[in-house]
């Protein structure tokens, strides 16, 4: 569940170390002399301003488990046994219960969302097309993040108000205020046209599975995901010793609000987490595979399963992956099938920053015990020989060699904020520059180029690409910021 928004990651990647290239064996003890993920840990606690962090790695059936920090502040040490809010991870669990349903045909994906609910829900329209499952599942439903709306709707309370007025707010809200409140929501954009984060449309999937069950949402994450798969129960009172505490600066208010649960109320330990990744790795139950699969979009850049996120890594093996989010947690897991491998990482912190510098993190510890793509790293030494002079010759040298080579617009990206932020902008022109070539509908890749070109003094060709990504997306609030300051000197 993403409580916060709004973070750039050309923020973030001002302070993002430099990815390790050579694999260690898997077979390393956590915390011995040496283990370079326990070094990883502590710097992740000391950039993330973090208390604690439990990291589960799976890998051919095995699990290592590191371990950093503390679950409470002057109290007890973070462990594999302690239990952090794992906020949208969880929206995963809704879906796999949904791959249930559908094999045992009591739904289909293709089934309008209103066909379980009572009248009165004609706004869950908009173009002619109404919303179905297969939206909510690809969050593509365009129903709003949060019913009611968690600012407005509760009175525009500060950031440091917000967290204890929406758990004050839950306590006396039912079911029945849910979907009165939701009759009254209007969709943002058609269905399944475009990709948004709302917790309103998970919420509204587990009513439509309690419908359909006639059970509690509680008892069919039990009775589908943790009696088989032997997970402790994530979704009742959990003794306060396991519990961590969850921080955003100051101790946040535990999310323990059952109609908040859908979309992002579980509650669990790396212990736990390792088996439901182990699962996920293994695909044994046809419902777990069939969440595996595209719904939407292309592995090329990125799709969408039943809430996994499904991308291509630069050696272009499959990955799947998903962050989370509470008022004091953050959470990251992601597994590469192929490798049989798999990483969760939980920690006491809250906010999208966070989620963001997991994501980071994963990727590091994931060439540390796998090793980096060789083509990926034959591609960065290939580029600093020639200080990025020629940036699409050097990728279709590498790629003559290696063809699995793979660079989607994210990880392009992310390179080219790196050079920036390192003092390179006129290598990081160079990236952003094929970025744009290569995703010329992007309004993000144009934006960065923009980002750039600033920063060498090309005023005009900035104008130029932020003017260009607006046109792309006029909702793009940096690049109208941006040139806004631009024109203001001309």
């Amino acid at each position: 569940m993403a409580m916060k928004s709004g973070w750039l990651r050309r923020d973030l990647l001002k302070a993002a170390p430099a990815l390790a290239l050579g694999a260690v064996p898997f077979a390393l003890r956590a915390g011995v002399p040496g283990d370079p993920i326990a070094a990883r840990l502590d710097a992740f606690l000391n950039d993330a301003k973090a208390d604690g962090i439990s990291i589960a790695i799976v890998r051919d059936g095995l699990t290592r488990y590191h371990d950093a920090g503390f679950a409470v502040r002057g109290g007890a040490r973070a462990s594999k046994g302690t239990v952090y809010e794992i906020g949208s991870i969880t929206k995963t669990f809704t879906g796999l219960i949904l791959a249930h349903a559908i094999r045992e045909r009591r739904v289909a994906l293709t089934d309008d969302v209103r066909r379980y609910l009572p009248a009165g829900f004609d706004n869950l329209s908009k173009d002619g097309r109404a919303v179905t499952l297969a939206d909510i599942i690809t969050t593509s439903s365009a129903l709003p993040d949060n019913v009611p709306d968690w600012k407005a709707g509760l009175g525009n309370p500060s950031p440091a108000e917000l967290p204890q007025r929406v758990v004050e707010f839950y306590k006396d809200y039912t079911q029945g205020d849910f979907l009165r409140d939701l009759a009254k929501a209007s969709l943002t954009d058609t269905p399944g046209r475009e990709p948004r984060h709302s917790n309103t449309a998970s919420q509204l999937l587990g009513i439509v599975l309690s419908r359909i069950y006639g059970q509690p949402y509680a008892a069919l994450v039990a009775r589908f995901i943790e009696k088989p798969l032997r997970m402790r129960e994530g979704t009742g009172d959990i003794p306060i010793e396991r519990l961590a505490i969850g921080y955003d600066e100051k101790a946040m208010p535990p999310l323990a609000v059952p109609l908040i649960m859908p979309a992002g109320g579980l509650r669990y330990g790396t212990a736990d987490m390792a088996r439901y990744i182990n699962a996920q790795i293994a695909a044994d139950d046809p419902a777990i595979l069939q969440t595996q699969q595209p719904l939407w979009g292309t592995p090329d850049h990125q799709a969408i399963g039943f809430h996994w996120i499904i991308a291509k890594a630069a050696d272009s093996r499959l990955y799947y992956r998903h962050s989370g989010g509470s008022f004091g947690c953050s959470s990251y897991c992601e597994f590469y099938p192929s490798q049989r491998y798999g990483i969760v990482l939980l920690t006491n912190r809250g906010n999208g920053d966070v989620q963001y510098q997991l994501e980071q993190l994963a990727g590091e510890i994931h060439d540390i015990v796998c090793g980096a793509p060789v083509g990926l790293a034959q591609l960065r030494r290939a580029l600093e020989a020639t200080d990025y002079a020629d940036v699409p010759a050097s990728i279709a040298g590498v790629r003559h060699q290696h063809p699995e080579l793979h660079l989607n617009e994210d990880r392009l990206n992310e390179w080219g904020y790196r050079l920036l932020f390192g003092k390179r902008a006129r290598a990081a022109v160079a990236i952003f520059a094929y970025n744009v070539a290569a995703n010329p509908l992007s309004a993000n890749a144009h934006d960065s180029y923009a980002d750039a070109l600033s920063a060498i003094g090309d005023k005009a060709g900035a104008m130029a690409a932020y003017g260009r990504a607006l046109e792309l997306n006029p909702n793009n609030d940096h690049s109208a910021e941006m040139l806004a300051e631009l024109r203001k000197g001309t």
